[in-house]
């Protein structure tokens, strides 16, 4: 403890410090001669059902409706249907980008983009595409398809896509 002496020098502080330490050390299971510390009111429960948009396709457990783990097929297609049926008034452009591992939808309103969704991997934290179409004025959506307890539900992947189409 003499980098505490040096800290602290000859104090009660010290004498403190070093008895909650060698409390520290001895683990959860050894009794101490501290007093315990009083115990802190309990933090409300965590819930996973939300009524916001953004919380409806997260929890611990599989939700029943339709979402990219009980889909009959890989999550770039399962993005891709949803697209397809929910927004058929779009031509849709699908390209695989290997060098970043990342699958991006454009929807196209006559020639207009109107709307880029990228598909990616939550280790990832590429910003280049988000920054171009910020510059261009095109609106964009970001999905991972890998992140730990997010479901991607269809109706938040909808409910998604329809506010940055403006619909």
């Amino acid at each position: 403890m003499s980098f505490l002496s040096k800290l602290l020098g000859n104090t009660k502080a010290k004498t403190a410090a070093e008895s909650m330490i060698r409390d520290l050390l001895k683990g959860p299971n050894q009794k101490t001669s501290a007093p315990a510390p009083a115990a802190a009111p309990a933090a409300p429960a965590q819930t996973w059902e939300s009524e916001s948009p953004s919380g409806f396709s997260w929890g611990e457990r599989m939700p029943d409706e339709e979402n990219q783990y009980n889909y009959p097929g890989n999550y770039a297609d399962y993005f891709e249907n949803i697209f397809r049926a929910e927004f058929p008034q779009y031509r849709l452009e699908r390209i695989v980008n290997e060098s970043w591992n990342a699958v991006i939808f454009t929807f196209r309103d006559g020639g207009r983009e109107a709307l880029v969704v990228e598909l990616m991997s939550d280790r990832s934290s590429r910003q280049r595409l988000r920054r171009d179409c910020a510059a261009r004025g095109v609106p964009y959506l970001r999905f991972y398809h890998n992140h730990a307890g997010w479901w991607n539900t269809r109706s938040y992947v909808v409910t998604r896509t329809r506010a940055a189409l403006g619909l």
